[in-house]
């Protein structure tokens, strides 16, 4: 009888779980900070507009990096799925779903970071708008990034809720990692309520939210090094 069948190793897939979230790490994290945030200048659409023209290699890198990060959520939601199915399949399979529709939202709102580009480099293709109405057009788009990345964290913190849930209830896992997944996903949400409800209170305590957003790189760096325990019997619900 044919092997195809055959389950792939929780210690492969731990591996490789610490891997991708390690490369979204990089590649989210060099968008973020080395393309976007270097970039664009909040309320200032000239200076914008100038530093994305000035830069536009570093903007398409940026865009790429945003991609591989968000591509890499498809097979890490699974593997999460695969690794913890017998803790509770349908937690499981709910925990993954969030993370799939977070990725898939993330990455329709990635065009508006790219459409900034396009109009700003569009040569004869937006003549009938005057200079000042394209960088402001520019200016927009980042604006709806962000407001689109804002919103699918919402999907993204839930799915660190029950990631966190799942986590403290596996026997493969130590139980810190429940607790700080958990901590980081309701993190998260207060991230991205406060952002729509009361911006001024969101940009004074944004700097301490990030902080326990951090977690997601410990695990990466457990699941790549030590792997999951071997349990002998664990318990399925269903």
């Amino acid at each position: 009888m044919s092997n195809s069948n055959q389950e792939v190793s929780p210690v492969f897939l731990a591996r490789l779980t610490g891997l991708l979230l390690i490369v979204m790490a990089i590649a989210a994290g060099f968008a973020e900070m080395g393309v976007r945030t270097a970039l664009v200048v909040p309320g200032d659409a000239a200076a914008t507009a100038a530093k994305i023209l000035a830069s536009a290699p570093q903007f398409r890198l940026g865009f790429v990096g945003y991609l591989v990060a968000f591509l890499s959520d498809v097979p890490v939601a699974i593997a999460f799925y695969l690794l913890l199915k017998p803790v509770s399949r349908a937690l499981s399979l709910t925990a993954a779903a969030f993370r799939l529709v977070y990725a898939a939202v993330v990455s329709a709102v990635l065009l508006n970071f790219f459409g900034a580009l396009v109009v700003l480099s569009s040569g004869t293709s937006f003549t009938a708008f005057p200079p000042s109405q394209l960088q402001a057009l520019a200016l927009l788009f980042q604006t709806m990034f962000k407001h689109g990345f804002s919103l699918a964290l919402v999907f993204f913190g839930i799915h660190l809720v029950l990631l966190g849930v799942l986590l403290w209830r596996s026997p493969s896992f130590p139980r810190i990692f429940g607790g700080l997944m958990a901590l980081a996903g309701l993190s998260y949400l207060a991230d991205s309520v406060s952002f729509f409800l009361d911006p001024a209170f969101h940009a004074k305590v944004a700097p301490f939210l990030a902080i326990p957003a951090m977690t997601e790189l410990f695990l990466a760096l457990w699941l790549l090094i030590v792997g999951v325990k071997r349990s002998p019997a664990p318990t399925i619900e269903h």
